[in-house]
Order: structure tokens, then sequence, then C-alpha cells
């Protein structure tokens, strides 16, 4: 847990304390309130645990730190560290800064601070003064009398902002994890978490919508406004009447529900911040999130058009033609404009790397953020304007790559398994490269051999293997536009470079030939589809597929298993399309086996858990040396369900000819590949 320079200051007090103090005598002491001593408590209660000390409380005496003193001494050596830590860094010492200017709502002296953080009071003015541009984003002041001290000033509503951005962009705080656990000190630990699972429960399709920043954004709003309507802290009414907006029905949904989880009324003013928010929040890349917030898509492309002219003008038409470049940036931009025009902040971690690694494409959306002044009258802040480059950037890189004549670029995709998550990020993966001379192959990050890194450019991988000494790309497993814009400079910069020299023995190639060529008749071979009962439920229905595909009932005992196993880790079941995936490798299988399974006549499994499931597809792959060729064969039959609409509809057909035919298409170009690329 991390300790905040007021909970040192407590600890410090207590440790060379004689006897036990009360909290107005520490108070007294730190220049804070009672209150804020008694918040505190359990707090440093948890922290004294992990120093094997106990804090006794008793009534009427006071407080007193109890144990060992080694352990005390172990605790008072750790509280002075990170003090000195502290001093020594300034930017950690001034998001210290902000945090207790946000918690303490008191006005305190500059000696208050100088001496909690260990600096002069010079430094903490100066200190005061470099956080004054964040602070006034956040619409707050900071206000300096003297004889009145040091606060922020500001609306209820733009205090909340503040806590909520500050809580944002720590989250994910690379450089301070200590600071990043900290942060639920501005807010109510409990409360977050039942916030969470009422959010989880609300149905409403338009949330799954959001990305995951913009989700764990709403669930921090909700959580503060939660903790400030319980303190009777309200945000002022409004005139603004907010119930004809599109998308009130969402914000209604989620209030009442909270009303009922936590016994309180929430006013409409609270109800149209809440839509606020929602209409604000940047949404994933889905053609179901173009047009949900009400503007008109007409209008976005005509701001888009006058954009990319400005942008540049040599590459304005292969822009235009650029399909997911189009549709990325008017999901962006349709919340962006909302955010803008109800003059709401939102962060963004990567302005700093933005400015500083593509300062002349960041140039180029200053210039063109200028076209939307001039059709909306609002004004892009520095963040926007980073979000607009991420989006320009990764385009114009694309485009420039495909003119320039280069040579194929091998690219490894690394997972845990090799067999889920890396065909889906590869699905991906072919769809933001799909014009591009790449060669993608799927891999374990237990199957990176030397022959593999030999014939291997670089890699993307979802999980940290610098054990490996590999060169590669770490990459959230959905592929987000900064994802693009790093692999598209990767394959930039190895399309440049002469080829590998592979060993490419005659004899090696002709057994692996027929390796692949008996492994794919086998599969295609033994495939078959289950006419199944719509009322069986997911256990039954995976110990029925397990004991077609094995010989005994031991060994479909122990695929069922497997299966059930991975089911737990992960859910393959997406009633989103219709279809469960249900894959492993296992001992109970000999070899590669695909089958389906489905009700009669399209209907759908009454099971909760097959919720809206009409067909289950079951890979199965032994546990033998061929691992990395298994994954990367069934790995192209689940990729093809992302990618072949018309392979998903057959799935859900159970036509047995039909299914086996697509099969057979998928795995012939599955075929061709790999033996191009012998």
């Amino acid at each position: 847990m991390e300790l905040t320079p007021r909970i040192r200051q407590i600890i410090l007090y207590l440790l060379g304390a004689e006897q036990p103090a009360t909290d107005q005598e520490v108070a007294d002491a730190l220049g804070v309130s009672k209150r804020t001593i008694l918040r505190e408590a359990d707090y440093i209660a948890s922290i004294l645990k992990q120093y094997d000390l106990t804090l006794v409380r008793k009534k009427g005496e006071g407080s007193q730190i109890e144990g060992d003193a080694d352990n005390k001494a172990r605790l008072m050596s750790a509280v002075k560290a990170r003090k000195d830590e502290i001093v020594s860094d300034k930017e950690k010492r001034r998001n210290l800064l902000k945090l207790e200017l946000l918690r303490n709502r008191e006005p305190q002296k500059l000696f208050y601070y100088s001496d909690m953080f260990g600096v002069s009071e010079a430094t903490i003015s100066t200190d005061l003064e470099a956080i004054n541009d964040w602070v006034q984003e956040c619409h707050l002041s900071i206000i300096r009398k003297p004889g009145f001290g040091i606060a922020l000033s500001g609306s209820e509503k733009s205090y909340r902002t503040a806590m909520q951005r500050f809580v944002t962009e720590n989250m994910n705080s690379r450089g301070d994890s200590e600071l990043a656990d900290n942060i639920y000190t501005l807010m109510n630990e409990a409360i977050l978490s039942e916030v969470e699972t009422v959010l989880e429960e609300v149905e409403e399709p338009y949330l799954r919508l959001l990305t995951n920043d913009a989700y764990m954004g709403l669930l921090v709003h909700l959580a503060v406004a939660v903790e400030r309507i319980r303190q009777g802290e309200l945000v002022s009414e409004e005139t603004y009447d907010a119930r004809f907006d599109n998308g009130y029905d969402i914000a209604r949904k989620i209030a009442d529900a909270l009303e009922k989880e936590f016994s309180i009324t929430i006013p409409e003013s609270e109800v149209n911040n809440i839509l606020l928010h929602i209409k604000g929040a940047k949404l994933n890349y889905t053609n179901e999130a173009i047009g949900s917030s009400g503007i008109r898509t007409d209008e976005l492309m005509g701001i888009i058009d006058a954009m990319i002219d400005v942008l540049d003008a040599d590459l304005a038409r292969e822009l235009r033609y650029e399909e997911d470049f189009i549709r990325g940036l008017m999901v962006h931009l349709e919340p962006a404009l909302y955010r803008m025009k109800n003059d709401m902040t939102i962060s963004n971690p990567l302005l700093a790397e933005i400015r500083q690694e593509y300062p002349e494409v960041f140039a180029d959306c200053e210039r063109a953020a200028e076209v939307i002044t001039e059709k909306t009258g609002l004004v892009p802040n520095d963040a926007e304007i980073g979000y607009l480059a991420m989006h320009f950037g990764a385009a114009r890189e694309k485009i420039l790559s495909r003119k320039k004549k280069k040579r194929t670029v091998n690219i490894g995709v690394i997972c845990a398994s090799g067999f889920g998550v890396a065909q889906l990020m590869m699905a991906k993966l072919r769809s933001q490269f799909a014009d591009w001379d790449i060669v993608l192959k799927a891999y374990g990050s237990d199957e990176i051999t030397e022959h593999v890194m030999s014939r291997t450019d670089f890699f993307i991988s979802s999980i940290e293997v610098d054990e490996l000494g590999v060169d590669y790309c770490m990459v959230n497993p959905l592929i987000t536009q900064r994802d693009v814009l790093q692999i598209s400079v990767k394959i930039d910069e190895y399309a440049s470079m002469p080829v590998r020299q592979e060993n490419n023995d005659f004899t090696r190639q002709l057994d692996e030939i027929n390796d692949i060529i008996n492994r794919i008749k086998g599969v295609i071979r033994r495939y078959h589809h289950l006419t199944v009962s719509n009322e069986m439920n997911l256990e039954a229905l995976i110990k029925y597929i397990a004991a077609d595909i094995t010989d005994t009932s031991k060994a479909a005992a122990v695929l069922a298993a497997d299966i059930l196993a991975r089911e737990q880790v992960m859910t393959q079941v997406f009633p989103e399309i219709g279809i469960a995936l249900f894959h492993c490798r296992s001992k109970a299988v000999k070899e590669c086996q695909i089958i389906t399974a489905g009700p009669d006549k399209g209907q759908v499994f009454e099971d909760p858990r097959l919720k809206d499931i009409r067909a289950a597809l079951c890979m199965a792959m032994p546990v033998d040396e061929h691992r990395q060729q298994n994954a990367d064969m069934l790995g192209r039959i689940s990729g093809a369900i992302v990618e072949d609409e018309a392979f998903l509809e057959t799935l859900k057909t159970g036509d047995e000819e039909a299914i086996q035919e697509k099969l057979q298409r998928i795995m012939k170009s599955y075929f061709s590949e790999r033996i191009n690329g012998l």
C-alpha cells in the first residue's frame, strides 16, 4: 500500500509519541481536522499489519502503535526512505501535491505542505505554479491568501471532474505504481466495488461500445458521484432539460439502479451529469458506434473531408479510401465534439510521447483541428489533438509504406498458448494490415525456437517476452490505434532491410509439406456435425461432444474436463455472434479434431449460459511435439469466424456438407500460405 505524505506524517507522529495521542492532538500537531485523522485510521491500521504492528485505539486515551521495536524501526526506515524518494522526484511530488489538494478541502499553510514533502516553502510555491495549468483545465483555481492558506476553489462539478481526471490519469501510471495503487484514497473503495457490480448488471448494449478506458472512467465518475451525493454534495441544478436527448434513457437506467443499490435519491442535475459523461466517452471502432450520440453522419464526414484536405493534400485521395481510418475517425470524432461542446476534459496519457516521437504529425493535426473550430466553433485541446494525431499518423504511415518498393516482412504473433488470443489478434492484424506485404504466424511463448527466430523479422506480443531476446512490439490484445501506429513503423523498418538468409533444405521442405497434407486431410475427413437437443445445458453439451470425439469413457471424461477448465479461464461462448467455440489441448486425443454441434432447425439453446447460441464449434488438439503446427492450422479456423461472415452463418445452419466445404476452402488457403512460406 502507498504511504501518502499525510499518512507518513501521522505514522511518524505516532511512532515518536511516548504515550497514546488523541485524534485531536494528532490533528492539531499536523494542522488538519480531527475528521481527517479519523478517516485515515483504518488505512493506517492496514499498513501497520504489513510490519506486524498494531494500531491500538482506546476511547478517552488515544491511539498508539504497538509491536516489536525492530518492526517499528523497519517501518520508520520505510517511511523516511519514501520521503527521500519524493523529495528527489519533482514530478512525483507534484502529482502527490495534486492528490493532497483534492483530498483536503480545508485551507492549509504553505509550511504544512513544505513539512509534508520535506522541501522548502519556495519549492512548494514553485510546485503550485507548475500544477496550476492542470487545475485550471479542470475549471478550478488555487486560492493562496495570507492568513487563509492554500486550497482549491470551484464548483462541485469541477471538483468531481478533477478527481475523476486524476484517477484515470494515474490508474495506468507506468512510472509510479505506488501512486497508482493509492488513487483510490480519493474515493470509497467499497462504493467503487458496489458501483462496478451495479454497472455490470445494467442491461444496456451501448455500454459495451465504450473503450476499456472510457468504461473505467464512467465507473470512477459514478463512484465519485454516489459518495458525494451521500455526503449531501450535489452538482448545482441546471435549467437544461435533457429528458428528450439521445442517451437519456441510458443515464436514467443507471441512476435508477444506483438509487436502488445505495438507497439514495439522484436528482435530474446528477442524471444530466451522467448523460454528459456517457455521450462524451470514447467508443470502440464498430459500425454500431457511429451515430450513437445523435450527430448526423454527413456532418461528421464534412468535417473529416475538410481536415484531410488541410492535413495532407498529396495523400487526400488515398486517405479517403482508407475505410478503417474513416470509420475509426468517425467513431472518435462524434463523442469528441460532444466533449468540446460541453467543456468536458479528457486525459490522453500518450500526449507527451506523441509530441516527442511524432512532432510533425502533431503539428499537422493542430492545423487540421482548426477545421473543427471553423465548422463548429469548438476548440480542441491538446489531448484531443493527440488522439487525432494517432488516427491520421497511422493512416498516413500505412499509405506511405504501400508506396515504397519493399520486401515481405515476416511477423510472429505471440500469446501464452499461441492458439486462442493469438488467433483473434491475427484476425485484427489481417484486417488492419490487409494491404501490407506481410506474413503473420501465431506462436505460444514456449515455441520461439532458434529456427522460428531465424525465419521471423519481429514479433507482436500481448505478454512480456523480454527473456526471449527478440525484437517485439508489446500490444493490447484488441490492437489499439496506438498499436497499429507502432507496428506500422516496425514493418516499414524491416521492409527496408535485406531479407534474412534461411536454410532452404529441399528434403526438409518435402517432409514439412507431407506432414501438412496429412494433418489437413485428417481434420477434414474426421469432421462431422452432431444434432443435439436445445435443452442441453453447457456441461451436458461438452460431455456429449467429448464422448463423440474420443474412443473410451475415460478419454471422454478427460477431454470434457479439459474443455471445461479452459472455459473457466475465459469463456468462449459468444452470444453476440451465436457461436460457442470450445477448444483445448488434451492428452485425451491423438490427432486434431474438429466437429460442430447444434439444435435442429435453427433453434437456440435454452441454458442461460448458452444464451442465443445456435451452434458450437469444438476443436481439440493433442499434447505432442507438433503444438505450433496444430495451433496454426486450427487457429485458422477460429480466425475465419471473425474474418468470414459467410463461414459464421454456415456454422449456425448445421449443414454438415456446407460446413465441410467451407473448411476445405479455409484449409486450402492455409496450405497455400504454408507452402509459399517454406
